[in-house]
C-alpha cells in the first residue's frame, strides 16, 4: 500500500507545483485509485473514477470502457441502486500492477 499511496501523492504533488500544466495520465491515475480500492475491499462508481483522474468526462469514460476491453477493470451494477455501475481492477491487474510495484521497489 505504501508505494500505491506514493504514487498517488507524486501525481497530486506534481499538478501542484507545475500549475497550468497537465502532467497527468488520466488512464494510469485510474488503475492506481482502482488499485488502491481493492486493497482496501471497496470498489469505485464510474462516476468517483471519472473525477478522480482529471480528465473530461467524456474521455474518461472512454478510458474506463478501454480498460474494461483489455482486462483491466471490471464493470458491475451496484448492488444498493441500479442506476450507479462500480468499477474494480481484475486479478489480470492486480497481478500486472503487483508486478509493476515490485520492479519500482528494485529501484
Amino acid at each position: 500500500m505504501r508505494l500505491i499511496l506514493q504514487e498517488q501523492q507524486a501525481s497530486r504533488l506534481r499538478s501542484s507545483c507545475f500549475a497550468g500544466l497537465k502532467l497527468r495520465n488520466p488512464a494510469w491515475d485510474m488503475l492506481v485509485a482502482l488499485l488502491a480500492a481493492k486493497r482496501n475491499g471497496s470498489q469505485l462508481s464510474m462516476s468517483d473514477l471519472c473525477l478522480m483522474c482529471d480528465a473530461p468526462e467524456s474521455t474518461a469514460l472512454r478510458l474506463i470502457h478501454q480498460l474494461r476491453e483489455k482486462g483491466y477493470a471490471e464493470m458491475v451494477p451496484d448492488r444498493s441502486d441500479r442506476r450507479r455501475t462500480r468499477v474494480s481492477l481484475t486479478s489480470m491487474g492486480e497481478m500486472e500492477f503487483d508486478s509493476y510495484l515490485d520492479k519500482l521497489d528494485q529501484v
